[in-house]
């Protein structure tokens, strides 16, 4: 059984059911196995908890908001 594993930010039920229809239906693509094999998970970090160039995205989006 595949197994497609995602981290992201808190995201909405409806961006995660695309999610979750879009990677196994590219997965099928790829790998013609039958979409009832794939499993797919997410897991969503808080903002403080996700980084890029030494600030976590939290404050990265308060920053933005300032300008």
């Amino acid at each position: 059984m595949p197994v497609i594993s995602v981290t992201i930010a808190p995201s909405s039920k409806e961006t995660k059911k695309k999610l979750i229809e879009g990677l196994t239906e590219k997965a099928v693509k790829i790998t013609s196995i039958p979409k009832e094999h794939f499993v797919v998970t997410i897991h969503e970090l808080p903002l403080d908890a996700l980084g890029c160039a030494g600030q976590t995205v939290e404050e990265m989006k308060k920053n933005m908001s300032v300008v």
